[in-house]
């Protein structure tokens, strides 16, 4: 099969060359009635931009439509049939119909018809559907029966009226809808005379119907026809969504009493209606609705007043602030939570205190954070920055927390100095939040006052956020030599051992010759602190440039801990380096190896040097496998090796040729 498509393809682009006949689309016709689900979909897709060419070429797409036509035909696969029809449907004549007429006497293939012919724009098409509906039965009746609704075929109505008393539910459900969507005067009192039968097995659908009329009507201009069918859809005997939709089509359609229905239903008994007349508020042009309606919140019942919350949040007035923001500490959490986030969407600066005084008391996680997002929401820029600032200290260590979190979020830099200050706090979380604040929100400037808060805090447990927030300050300097000029500068002013041990592990961020120095000096401070917390930095140094000041470490250890952070680090920096290997990397390992103590040690070096694609390196790894101890180790890294010098061979062999 594949084969003859090939074949076929090749003729049609030979074809392609010449002036367009209609034996130039033979072969493609072939090739395209033959396709399957699976094939290729060459065929199809050639005749799709055809199609696009002969937009401005009325000859070429009569030929592809009259080639549409053959691939109707019985012989061809259902799936071609249904590519002609999707593609009929946007060039079709009447000169398709005959064709498709067919198709609508067959079950299998009245569907993609109606896909062709629900959007014909010839008034023949009515007539073929009403033809081929005499005598279809099954789903090839009903699906012509929902074209000729789409059609809005008002000479199908008299058919239609019959069917939708036909003791089939399906067929008459089917045909009621089909008289909903055609609307004309026969088809109302058709379905007029179905609701007032009120037959339970078909009043959902008669009602659907209904009002599909009357917003065909409201569309026409014909508002009290429409109204008369809505009103008539209110009855208590009506299902609750079609009494909801016929309200809700009512209060569109009012234009000076929208309000008073309104107002009447909150007022009312009528639970089912209540929510579609609080959802209308938002939308009544009215001046003084807002007004009028925020009157009425706490009147209400709480699952109602949220409702009305959200309702007056939508018309965005001053008039409704104050009647929401005294719901933010109403009794019910559902009211309190939608106040909360209406005042978020609504207000500015002015609302920050009443969110703030939410914060106390017993509250839910979910509705802290309700407020949090509220302030974080809030309009106003900075004004409203300096007044979440203005209730930072006065605030508990809970509030604040969630305080510094706001200001970061909002990215309120004129808040740096008042978080700077809380950082000097004895509560740890306050801290934590504060320098975590800090760090999203300072800028380069900033950084001399962050390293002083750090050098001179007190709560060791938050000394990790500050030595990050200060080095996400320090990464917004550019100049390496700056950053290291700024650190050196507090640290000759810092007399106390564990500000200079946080400052001397922001070096590495630095990265630079002048903090390498400065980490070789602190290696020999006379503070047994400082010594180690300098190790601890060089251990992170982002370079190689730290290796000789690590293997002394690691040659003469002051203690056990020290060299095995001074082993790591050489062991992550001569990892860096695997990438390009050469002698003075294999020198590296063998230096790794002379300083090794026992097999944890050799352990962890060969993790790295199986890593290290070059032959020195495997003679390196090979007297180890001996090592009982490291064994697996030593025989998986010199696995890895040989396969990645395996790897390079034929590379190696092919750029040696000429």
């Amino acid at each position: 099969m594949k084969s003859r498509t090939f074949v076929l393809l090749a003729a049609f682009g030979i074809a392609l060359a010449l002036p367009l006949q209609a034996a130039d689309l033979s072969p493609l016709i072939d090739a395209a009635a033959k396709y399957e689900s699976g094939q290729s979909v060459e065929p199809l897709r050639k005749f799709e931009q055809l199609l696009r060419d002969s937009a401005a070429t009325p000859a070429l797409r009569a030929e592809l439509e009259a080639a549409m036509i053959k691939l109707l035909a019985p012989g061809a696969t259902f799936e071609a049939r249904r590519f002609a029809c999707q593609q009929l449907a946007a060039i079709g004549t009447d000169a398709s119909l005959p064709a498709l007429a067919e198709l609508l006497k067959n079950e299998e293939t009245v569907g993609i018809a109606c896909l062709a012919l629900g959007v014909y724009p010839s008034a023949k098409v009515n007539g073929v559907l009403r033809t081929a509906l005499a005598s279809a039965s099954g789903r090839a009746r009903l699906q012509i029966v929902t074209t000729l609704g789409n059609r809005r075929d008002t000479e199908a109505v008299k058919s239609l009226s019959e069917m939708a008393r036909d003791n089939d539910a399906l067929v008459a459900s089917t045909a009621i809808v089909a008289l909903g969507k055609i609307a004309n005067e026969p088809a109302r009192t058709a379905i007029a005379t179905l609701r007032n039968e009120a037959k339970p097995a078909l009043a959902r659908i008669v009602a659907d119907a209904s009002l599909c009329v009357a917003e065909t009507l409201a569309a026409a201009g014909d508002r009290k026809g429409a109204m008369a069918i809505c009103e008539e859809l209110l009855q208590p005997a009506q299902p609750d969504n079609i009494r909801r939709g016929a309200f809700g089509a009512l209060l569109r359609l009012e234009k000076d009493n929208a309000g008073q229905r309104i107002l009447s239903a909150i007022h009312g008994s009528d639970t089912k209606l209540k929510p579609v007349a609080i959802a209308a508020i938002g939308s009544l042009k009215s001046r003084d609705a807002s007004k009028k309606f925020a009157a009425e919140l706490s009147k209400l019942q709480p699952c109602e007043q949220v409702c009305m919350i959200e309702a007056l949040a939508s018309r965005g007035d001053k008039a409704v602030y104050a009647a929401i923001n005294a719901q933010v500490s109403a009794a019910d959490v559902a009211v309190r939570r939608a106040a909360i986030a209406a005042v978020g969407r609504l207000e500015g600066a002015s609302a920050v205190p009443l969110l703030v005084k939410a914060m106390a008391g017993e509250k839910t996680a979910e509705e802290l954070q309700d407020i949090e997002t509220a302030l974080v929401s809030l309009r106003g820029g900075s004004a409203t920055d300096q007044a979440i600032v203005a209730e930072l200290k006065p605030s508990p260590a809970e509030s604040k927390v969630r305080l510094c979190s706001v200001l970061a979020r909002r990215g309120a830099h004129v808040a740096v100095p008042s978080l700077l200050a809380e950082a000097s706090s004895s509560n740890v979380a306050t801290v934590q939040a504060a320098f975590q604040a800090v760090g999203k929100l300072a800028t380069a400037n900033d950084l001399p006052a962050v390293l002083e808060r750090l050098a001179g805090m007190s709560v060791d447990d938050a000394r990790s956020d500050a030595e990050s927030a200060a080095v996400r300050t320090m990464q917004r300097i550019a100049d390496a030599a700056r950053r290291t000029d700024v650190v050196m500068a507090r640290m000759a002013k810092c007399p106390g051992i564990e500000g200079r041990c946080s400052l001397l592990r922001l070096l590495p961020s630095a990265g630079d010759t002048k903090a390498l120095a400065a980490l070789k000096a602190a290696c020999a401070d006379k503070e047994p602190l400082i010594r180690a917390a300098a190790v601890r930095s060089l251990a992170t140094w982002p370079d190689a440039g730290a290796w000789e000041m690590l293997m002394s470490v690691c040659r003469q250890p002051e203690t056990d801990t020290l060299r095995a952070l001074a082993l790591r680090g050489l062991v992550r920096l001569a990892g860096d380096l695997n990438a390009k290997p050469d002698a003075a990397l294999i020198d590296r390992y063998r230096q790794l190896l002379d300083v090794a103590r026992n097999a944890d040690d050799h352990k962890l070096i060969l993790g790295a040097l199986a890593g290290v694609a070059h032959p020195d390196a495997l003679k390196l790894a090979t007297p180890l496998v001996s090592d009982t101890a490291v064994r697996a180790e030593a025989e998986l890294a010199v696995r890895k090796i040989k396969a990645s010098l395996n790897t390079q061979q034929p590379a190696s062999k092919q750029s040696a040729k000429p």
